[in-house]
């Protein structure tokens, strides 16, 4: 009867602890490296079905044992495992994991998944490197950052067009360029403009031209036709997927303010002679536009307008008609996260004005999104985004080969001094122009 009292008072001992140690309560608070909380973090105690999350401040609640260990996990954080120890209170800082961020890649349709699991071929920017080369038209800041993928530029001055071909020309006389969706919006990288060598048209710029690049987070290039499938036939010449910035966590305010100066001039001219007059065999002729007339030699000859000149040198038409370019670029933006609701808000301002005299292009760029998590667990996901361009092009230069003014300028007589028809039109409105020029219609 004692033994059977001893085992009895044993086995109450043994109860009661284990009631001690599954009825504890363990609270803490999750933290980054700035000491900011850290919403969402899923803590599980180690070994057993038991786990919970964190709230909107990083604070926790869970119930395990003295002996317990507690796991920590988050998406873009190191996993990290914590013994209780018997301890009630466990706070925990979570260390940035950058390996694991750059495994992780936007599929079609926003899907993100581990690189290593594709079957097709992916490849990811991130926004600052497209950032990084300053560029006015988006399109243009891939060249040379993605496999198989060119640019086609266009020198058709402030805003002109740039086309993208991925994987090489599937098509003769369709487009070549891929998809490009933005936030799961697809839109068209149209060119505006007509490629006809002699009779081309004005250049309207490409859809990427509207995007202000310093909204971009990621940017994914599916190249293959498995990647591009769920797009259908739009998507056979391979898909760009942007994914643009949402709000994160930011020490203090949040706030950024970007500028961008810049200028452009000409690289290098072509060498023109500067001996012989309008005119062909050593006659002077008003109405050539060749220039291989008498030698200059301070001759006076009646010129295409009527009026007596002296032949006295060539004039250096190329730097009295260009100018130089500049440009100017302003971006003021706000990213925080407010417990699980994350806002980044954006304005951009660029000008960028053309070496062609009148030739410049203004774009204003607004930008708003808001994400949050709620209901149990956070599962739900609310993702409202609100974007504002307004894009204005002057005095956009007319392409082909006649009527291009780069090749009127090169073309031109070099007797004559374009600075005379600075005023662009006669007294009656006309275009003032010399007759038997290139393009010239009386």
């Amino acid at each position: 009867i004692i033994m059977v009292k001893k085992l009895l008072v044993l086995i109450a001992c043994f109860i009661a602890m284990g009631f001690n140690v599954m009825a504890q309560n363990v609270s803490g608070k999750v933290t980054e490296a700035g000491g900011a909380g850290v919403p969402g973090v899923t803590v599980s105690v180690k070994g057993s079905s038991t786990a919970t999350m964190t709230n909107a401040d990083g604070n926790y609640s869970i119930g395990a044992g003295g002996n317990a260990t507690l796991v920590f996990t988050a998406v873009g954080y190191a996993t990290r495992e914590v013994a209780v120890s018997g301890r009630s209170v466990v706070n925990v800082e979570l260390e940035e994991d950058n390996t694991v961020l750059q495994e992780v890649v936007v599929t079609a349709l926003g899907i993100q998944r581990e690189k290593k699991s594709l079957g097709y071929a992916v490849q990811e920017l991130k926004g600052t490197d497209i950032v990084e080369a300053r560029e006015t038209n988006l399109a243009n800041a891939f060249t040379g950052k993605v496999a198989g993928l060119q640019v086609v530029r266009s020198s058709r001055g402030a805003g002109g067009s740039s086309k993208i071909v991925l994987r090489g020309f599937n098509s003769l006389t369709g487009s070549n360029q891929p998809l490009i969706v933005v936030d799961g919006v697809p839109i068209e990288n149209f060119t505006g403009g007509s490629d006809d060598y002699w009779n081309a048209s004005f250049d309207y710029g490409n859809g990427l031209g509207d995007i202000n690049p310093e909204d971009i987070q990621s940017l994914s290039v599916l190249k293959g036709p498995s990647a591009a499938a769920l797009y259908g036939s739009r998507a056979g010449n391979g898909v760009i997927l942007i994914t643009t910035k949402s709000g994160r966590k930011q020490p203090g305010l949040g706030i950024s303010f970007t500028t961008t100066l810049s200028s452009e001039n000409v690289f290098m001219k072509p060498e023109l002679q500067t001996t012989f007059a309008q005119g062909d065999n050593n006659i002077f002729n008003p109405l050539s536009n060749n220039s291989w007339g008498p030698k200059m030699e301070g001759q006076t000859v009646t010129n295409w307008n009527g009026v007596q000149q002296k032949l006295t040198g060539a004039p250096d038409n190329v730097d009295n008609f260009l100018r130089t370019g500049t440009g100017q670029n302003y971006g003021l933006a706000l990213q925080q996260q407010y417990g699980t609701t994350g806002i980044y808000t954006s304005v951009n301002y660029l000008e960028d004005r053309s070496i062609i005299p009148g030739n410049k292009l203004q774009r204003l760029n607004f930008s708003s999104k808001a994400t949050t998590s709620f209901g149990p667990n956070n599962r739900w996901k609310s993702d409202v985004k609100i974007s504002y361009n307004n894009t204005a092009g002057y005095n956009r230069p007319i392409n082909g080969r006649d009527r291009s003014n780069l090749y009127a300028l090169y073309t031109m007589p070099r007797s004559m001094d374009v600075q005379d028809f600075s005023a662009g039109v006669d007294a009656n409105g006309d275009m003032l122009w010399y007759p038997g020029a290139y393009g010239w219609v009386p």
